[in-house]
């Protein structure tokens, strides 16, 4: 199967660690495949699901949600967006390639801005809204390591001069992106413990890539800040750890390690998996290409 990877990125995301998360998946043996905090989809994308009969999106953030619902109708998005580069948000009338960067980081700065633009603060929309997905598209794509948290900088141009959401466009009319979105059965914008309850069975597969807990490993080195719309919180881990112990489905979990995971989830009744990994320099401020783990732990 052709690698490809999220529709956009996601700060956390595992695009990297796909082929080695999936290789715990047991995908002949489920009917449904859900992630609970899916973000960019990364391990949907990035691998072969074309056997489960139901494929299940799950993020609290509305914006993500709502991007991912209007990316199902993937060509009604791209031209939402080709019209906003016509005659909308995205219109720019410079024609000097300075002034053309500089009109772009000045609009990613005042959709930012609160006093300017009330685009993250104001959630009050019904799913699915193009014209607040093709905004989102180019924050999202814009925004330094996709960190969708208000203050992230801009990086919108590519190497090669480009607007990075015009990658974007290019996946949305590639067929294999197409595929992959016609596969996907449901598009939720809800609580995790509300979406688990909902599809626990013996034939879901779960896999959790919640919000890191902050801990002395991330502390300083790696943003564990999801963005302002992020209502995880320090609770919510023991909230997923005790729902996780009651469940029928088989599920997996990533997570950096602390402590109570020993307490939580013991050895000697789970399976614990890790995996060294570089740190990139675009996600750790101070150690550069130096080396993680990742914990993956399940209860098969």
């Amino acid at each position: 199967m052709k690698k490809m990877s999220g529709l956009t990125g996601w700060f956390g995301g595992k695009n990297n660690m796909s082929e080695w998360i999936y290789s715990f998946i047991p995908v002949d043996q489920i009917d449904t495949y859900c992630e609970p905090f899916s973000g960019s989809f990364p391990i949907y994308f990035n691998e072969d699901f074309s056997k489960v009969k139901n494929i299940i999106f799950n993020d609290a953030n509305k914006f993500q949600a709502n991007f991912m619902q209007c990316a199902k109708d993937y060509d009604t998005l791209l031209n939402e967006i080709k019209k906003s580069f016509e005659e909308g948000f995205l219109y720019c009338d410079k024609t000097d390639i300075a002034d053309i960067k500089k009109h772009y980081r000045d609009l990613y700065t005042n959709t930012q801005d609160p006093k300017k633009c009330d685009f993250y603060d104001n959630l009050d929309f019904n799913i699915p809204d193009f014209k607040r997905a093709v905004i989102y598209s180019f924050m999202i794509t814009s925004a330094f390591n996709a960190c969708f948290a208000r203050g992230a900088g801009f990086s919108g141009f590519s190497s090669s001069g480009k607007l990075k959401i015009q990658t974007l466009m290019n996946k949305l009319a590639n067929e294999d992106y197409k595929n992959k979105l016609d596969n996907l059965t449901h598009v939720y914008c809800k609580d995790f413990e509300e979406l688990i309850r909902e599809v626990d069975s013996d034939k879901t597969y779960l896999y959790l890539d919640p919000p890191y807990k902050k801990t002395d490993y991330t502390k300083g080195t790696h943003n564990t800040d999801y963005g302002s719309h992020d209502t995880f919180g320090e609770f919510g881990h023991e909230r997923l750890a005790n729902l996780l112990k009651e469940c029928k489905s088989k599920w997996s979990l990533s997570y950096y390690y602390f402590p109570e995971l020993e307490d939580w989830f013991p050895r000697d009744k789970y399976r614990w998996e890790q995996k060294e990994f570089f740190r990139s320099s675009s996600s750790f401020s101070d150690n550069k290409n130096t080396k993680g783990v990742e914990l993956l732990i399940m209860n098969y």
